[in-house]
């Protein structure tokens, strides 16, 4: 079923895991994976990794102080770190999102879960100081009961936002643990749902900020459509290639919202924060960064040709000088990166 994507068999530890007890009360689910979710990051692993934007420390410093995991020092704008902290990121991918907890201070108490083969192939190639990497899913996990600080997914829950991976990150969070989620993406969504006067937003370099009317917009949706209407060309090829997304569940249809409201292991209170910017991208690459979507990855050769002519055509009909930064002309692509903090119930 679709809404089971990210599961797969008992977990598979691919290097040592340091835990001062026996695990216990380990999940027995047998739920099995989405075969285009596995096969595409199986893949394009290696082309996710070189065309999929990073994370931002503008948001992922605020972020881990929303999960209890850093400090803010208002005199001097800087951030302490509690590498104490044990944490657990489950659907890490090629790393993505790891790299800030590197560069942050964690590595003993860094955990790292993926179901992709591929993906943890090439994690082990960009983090070799990360010693405690699991392939396994966010419905078995081979952690103790209360002993996590913090469960972090970076572009990920969308696959398994259900019931029973909540269950699985309840029981392996310490009581007053949190969950936090972070997304980049590239347009307005029902997973905006929610009134700008309840979210934090942050410049993280677009040249778009200042003319937005924060004070005025109603609700996050209306707010961002000002922002990504600032690209023509970017507006119409993504929403052309949002119309092959009719497979799997993605975080712009907004279905992770609900579940994370209304479950009984999680406070349905739900802190949002976005931070906006601007990609700079070559032309030649639009393409390629497209390719890394799992539904996309999943077409027929023919198929992606002619979809890979189309944004071509796209660029070439709607990029105008206003499209190009001057200083490197590359293609001003407007993007956005939210993320969502919710407290465990124990």
């Amino acid at each position: 079923m679709l809404t089971r994507l990210w599961s797969l068999i008992r977990p598979i530890a691919l290097t040592p895991i340091s835990t001062k007890a026996p695990i216990t009360a380990m999940s027995t689910t047998t739920k099995s994976a989405h075969d285009t979710a596995i096969n595409s990051f199986n893949l394009n692993h290696s082309s996710y990794d070189i065309y999929r934007p990073s994370f931002t420390p503008i948001l992922v410093n605020p972020f881990l102080v929303d999960l209890d995991l850093a400090t803010y020092n208002k005199g001097d704008n800087t951030y302490t770190f509690d590498n104490d902290k044990r944490i657990v990121e489950i659907a890490c991918g090629t790393g993505k999102f790891t790299k800030n907890l590197v560069d942050n201070g964690w590595s003993s108490n860094l955990s790292v879960v993926d179901p992709s083969r591929g993906m943890l192939q090439t994690f082990r190639e960009n983090f070799p100081q990360v010693d405690s990497v699991v392939q396994a899913s966010s419905y078995n996990t081979p952690f103790d009961d209360n002993s996590i600080d913090a469960v972090i997914i970076a572009q990920g829950f969308h696959w398994f936002a259900d019931e029973e991976s909540l269950k699985e990150i309840h029981r392996i969070l310490k009581p007053g643990g949190k969950l936090g989620l972070i997304w980049n993406f590239d347009y307005i969504s029902p997973s905006q749902d929610s009134a700008v006067s309840q979210s934090n937003y942050y410049n993280a370099g677009t040249r778009y900020y200042n003319d937005l009317d924060l004070k005025s917009s109603q609700n996050n949706q209306e707010l961002l459509a000002q922002y990504f209407a600032n690209q023509k060309w970017n507006d119409e090829v993504t929403k052309y290639v949002y119309d092959f997304d009719v497979k799997v569940p993605q975080y712009r249809h907004g279905k992770w919202r609900s579940i994370l409201l209304a479950n009984p292991f999680f406070e349905n209170k739900v802190l949002d924060s976005f931070a906006l910017y601007d990609k700079l991208i070559n032309k030649d690459d639009v393409w390629k960064y497209w390719e890394t979507r799992s539904y996309i990855t999943d077409l027929p050769s023919e198929k992606k040709e002619e979809v890979k002519a189309h944004i071509e055509e796209t660029i070439t009909k709607y990029a105008i000088d206003k499209s190009y930064d001057i200083k490197t002309n590359r293609l001003i692509k407007p993007m956005g990166t939210h993320t969502v903090v919710v407290s465990v119930k124990k």
